[in-house]
Formats: structure tokens, sequence, C-alpha cells
């Protein structure tokens, strides 16, 4: 587990400083490159890109990898937020400042209260949601997060640490490598 700075929250994975030899990008690059982010978050679902946002916004260099930057924010055919279940997960994400309630109050057409005759413990809100306004918001905000970088990429691999020899097989990621045509990098994690 690894502390958030400026957070108070603790996230369920460890990352440790380890220098690992870097991929050349091409065959003309005289010296790898090192990126270093603090958090990676691999997917630009809904759940990546909240967990992107909350890191970025807690003052953490953060890497979002998606396969396509352009479906940041595709919702599926029935573009709702929230119902019965979902309502009270909407109003804790938005109590965090969480993107996605804040996506759909910009993008919302039609809102309703599902279960209005009974008492107000089973009541659901939910929102329609237009499938272009809210994929556009979502990725203008997504692109204009400070800290928050947004890269295109298929992970190949985890970059694991030796494990703790009083915890066999506990092992630490701290980094990844990625699918470049016939190349790969390596993003170092790293922890201050």
């Amino acid at each position: 587990m690894f502390y958030l700075r400026g957070c108070g929250r603790w996230v369920a994975a460890s990352f440790t400083k380890q220098q690992f030899p870097l991929v050349r990008l091409s065959s003309d690059s005289a010296a790898p490159r090192t990126p270093h982010f603090d958090v990676i978050v691999i997917g630009g679902g809904h759940a990546g890109t909240e967990a992107a946002t909350a890191a970025a916004r807690c003052g953490s260099r953060t890497l979002l990898l998606t396969h396509r930057v352009d479906t940041i924010g595709q919702m599926s055919c029935n573009p709702s937020f929230g119902g019965i279940g979902k309502g009270h997960l909407m109003r804790e994400v938005d109590a965090l400042d969480g993107l996605c309630s804040r996506i759909c109050d910009q993008s919302g057409v039609h809102y309703k209260v599902l279960n209005r005759r009974k008492g107000p413990a089973v009541w659901g809100l939910r929102a329609q949601i237009d499938r272009k306004l809210y994929k556009q918001n979502m990725q203008k905000e997504i692109l204009n997060t400070p800290l928050l970088t947004v890269q295109e990429g298929a992970v190949e691999d985890l970059i694991l640490t030796e494990p703790e020899p009083e915890h066999t097989g506990k092992c630490r990621v701290s980094g990844v490598v990625l699918a470049r045509r016939s190349a790969a990098m390596l993003l170092d994690l790293h922890q201050p």
C-alpha cells in the first residue's frame, strides 16, 4: 500500500524507485527516454478516468494509459447514470469530487427520481445523458487536468521488484512495458 500525498488516503498498490534498463524507442535515438510517474493507471474507462484524475488532483504525476484517446468517456447504448443502487454510488463519487457527476451535470438531458411513491430510503436518482456531449466534456476535462498525462498504448507486461524475503511471492509493481510496433517502452514508477 502507498500513501497519496495530500489526499490522506492509502491505495492498494506499492511502488518503489528502482532502475531498470530502458528499451530505446527508435534505432536513431542516442539515449533512452526515462519518463517517471508517481501513478500509472491502465485503462481509460469510467473507473480509470476517476482514478487518474483523483491521483493528479492529489499532486501525483499521473499517466493514464488507454488503447485509444478518442474513446475516453464513451458510454454504452443506454447512456444513463444513477438508478436504485448506482445512484448512491454516484453521490459518493460526487462527495469525493469525482468527474462523472460533474460531467453528468454538464451533459444531462433528463433527470428522474425512481421509486418516488416509496420512502426516501429507496429513492433512486437517475440521469439520462447525451452520449456525444458526455464524451466531449469528459475528454476536455481529462486532457486539461494538471499533472495528468494521457498516452495511447497497450501494456505488455508489468515490471516487478524481487519478492521480499519475509513475504515469499510478495512483489511490488515498479513500471510497465508497452507494446509499440516492434519496440517497447518502460515507464518507471518512483516514490519520492
